[in-house]
């Protein structure tokens, strides 16, 4: 933003209810500062910058950053950081104004963010800071000061009691989700998320498929997160079974945590095992957990939303626990550094 301190007083940008009041808000607030250090781009230019990519590099320092590699994008008049891009993944995430999710029929966290989660046209890589698009489009995200719903805002949009909403073409693409999976000894099936919007899609894969009335409003894990990043951000997606890294998401949650080409942020030491150091998370990555007997196969799927007020690491999922999404704590708490999930988390990549 062109002034990341002057932030959006107390407004409203969604009611969600879960049984009570899902709650986000904007607060005010200031963002984070810390030091910078590394490359700086051009230094000593007084004259107006004459496109975007000189007036990236005159008005802000891209500092470079490992394991996992990333760039920072800090403003030069504070240091303020306003964006994070990691090497290889198309997931941004940009400092904008404060808000709060709260979902407080199943859980008493809150979650007090500044993070807004971005899907940018391609990976980055350092060298895009000179490519005229890109720096138009980064521009874009770090100086809007009225932010478009982003990745973690439509998670939201689909908690239990959320209002509907349909797109120009009439179809209903939000509002309250239902839990659509089966499994057992001798079958297994879930709802996509063309399952829940009603519509047959065609996939480059398959081909056209239609979706269960069985299913309808319903979201199984991976057909939520197939929900949030493909069909409303546009990462490609798959219908059929993969065995090598493909640039789309896959059908099932294991399929996408070994396959969607991605950058690992967090692993165990073994397939059995928890990862040991979250550190690295951001909001808006993928998390993968073994929730059934077999401690290596991968079987649920979230999106990280950051820490609660009592520093606890939340995701959101479609869960049967609660009929659908939610970031709560029923049967289990929803957090990947403690507790049922946290034992249970095996993986964690960034798109």
């Amino acid at each position: 933003m062109r002034n990341l301190r002057i932030l959006l007083t107390v407004m409203a940008i969604a009611a969600v209810l879960v049984a009570g009041l899902v709650v986000v808000r904007l607060v005010g607030g200031d963002s984070t500062t810390a030091p910078s250090s590394g490359w700086s781009g051009p230094t000593g230019a007084t004259s107006a910058p004459r496109n975007d990519v000189e007036r990236l590099a005159q008005q802000y320092e891209l500092v470079e950053r490992n394991r996992p590699e990333r760039t920072e994008v800090r403003r030069r008049s504070d240091k303020a950081l306003v964006a994070t891009l990691t090497v290889g993944a198309r997931t941004v995430v940009v400092a904008g104004p404060h808000r709060q999710f709260a979902e407080p029929s199943t859980t008493p966290a809150v979650i007090d963010s500044t993070s807004w989660v971005r899907v940018a046209p391609h990976a980055w890589q350092p060298q895009r800071s000179e490519d005229e698009k890109f720096a138009g489009w980064l521009l874009d995200q770090i100086e809007d000061e009225s932010p478009p719903i982003d990745v973690l805002g439509a998670t939201m949009q689909y908690l239990a009691d959320a209002p509907d909403g349909r797109n120009r073409d009439g179809v209903r693409y939000i509002g309250d989700a239902g839990f659509g999976y089966v499994h057992s000894a001798d079958e297994r099936d879930g709802a996509d998320f063309y399952d829940y919007l009603e519509i047959p899609w065609t996939f480059s894969d398959t081909g056209k498929e239609k979706p269960s009335k069985r299913w309808d409003r319903d979201l199984d894990c991976s057909g939520f997160v197939r929900l949030i990043y493909g069909y409303r951000f546009g990462v490609p997606l798959l219908n059929g079974p993969v065995n090598t890294t493909v640039n789309a998401l896959p059908r099932t949650a294991s399929s996408m945590a070994a396959y969607a080409r991605s950058v690992l942020i967090a692993a165990g030491r073994t397939p059995s095992r928890a990862p040991t150091d979250l550190s690295t998370l951001l909001p808006g990555d993928l998390v993968f957990f073994a929730l059934h007997d077999d401690p290596n196969l991968i079987t649920h799927s979230g999106i990280y939303l950051g820490k609660d007020q009592d520093g606890g690491m939340r995701f959101v999922s479609s869960r049967g626990t609660v009929d659908g999404p939610t970031f709560g704590d029923v049967r289990g708490d929803g957090v990947v550094d403690s507790g049922y999930f946290g034992d249970r988390l095996r993986r964690v990549i960034r798109l």
